[in-house]
């Protein structure tokens, strides 16, 4: 029989990535999204191992019918990959409070509220694996990510938590880490940061951080090497609680735990250019 796992926020960049490579490798993937239309195209490219899904993470009866289809298949889910997220750029005291909640709601309480309602069944099958999709930002915070660094900050703390009291019942968590990856989320930040150009007193900073920045995603890695991250959580007899992807990003996250602050406030002020407006 195949593993199944369902996917959230699949039908682009590393969810949709994450989808095909699954089905590529043997697993029955049920790709979740809340516009079904986009997820289609990839019952067309996934070995006919893809189902799409229609579900809202962020509205409780999406994700109880979705979880009912795939019970009515009697599908035991073996695998969650908790990848739905959206993001919002802009400097702390700027950012409306509507787009903090807004963030929480899917990246943080949307991701919770999936994992409660997979969980019963994993534990009473006493296996299965529960992955999901941090970001480096959630380690290392780089100016004007405030809102979208926080939900991240709080999946890894609800993580831990959560691995910790799964134990008992042979259920792993992990938690995926990626950097910078090549796909259309990064130009929608960066269109997002421009709504801040002109504004006192921040603009100048975010305009020397968006010319920056906007260099990142489309030279990054394919969103490939997170999809070979979340495999080897859900195949790996003994899953690390963290990955970082693509790998060469974890000398980054080493100097962050070995630096001082204010050392690696000024490393990446170099990187991205606003160590000019240091006072």
């Amino acid at each position: 029989m195949l593993q199944s796992v369902l996917i959230t926020g699949a039908s682009s960049g590393i969810g949709e990535e994450c989808a095909v490579f699954l089905a590529h490798k043997g697993f029955r993937v049920f790709a979740a999204a809340r516009r079904i239309d986009k997820l289609k195209e990839l019952t067309a490219v996934g070995s006919g191992r893809i189902t799409p899904l229609q579900m809202d993470v962020t509205d409780q009866a999406s994700i109880e019918a979705a979880l009912k289809t795939i019970a009515d298949e009697r599908i035991r889910l073996y695998g969650l990959i908790n990848n739905a997220g959206v993001s919002a750029m802009g400097p702390v005291e700027k950012l409306p409070l509507d787009e903090w909640r807004r963030l929480f709601e899917t990246n943080l309480f949307g991701l919770v509220a999936v994992t409660k309602a997979v969980l019963p069944q994993m534990r009473a099958a006493g296996r299965g694996r529960i992955i999901n999709v941090g970001s480096l930002t959630g380690r290392i915070a780089s100016p004007f990510q405030g809102a979208y660094a926080a939900t991240k900050h709080a999946v890894e703390g609800m993580s831990d938590s959560l691995r910790r009291e799964l134990v008992p019942y042979g259920v792993k968590v992990s938690v995926i880490r990626p950097g910078a990856i090549n796909t259309p989320f990064g130009q929608h930040e960066v269109e997002m940061l421009a709504n801040y150009e002109n504004d006192d007193p921040y603009g100048d900073q975010v305009r020397t951080f968006k010319a920056w920045f906007s260099r990142q995603h489309p030279t990054a890695p394919s969103p490939v090497v997170v999809a070979e991250a979340v495999h080897h959580a859900l195949t790996a007899e003994n899953p690390h609680s963290r990955y970082t992807a693509p790998f060469k990003m974890s000398y980054a996250l080493a100097l962050r735990n070995l630096l001082p602050s204010g050392v690696t406030d000024r490393v990446l002020e170099r990187v991205n250019g606003l160590a000019k407006y240091r006072k």
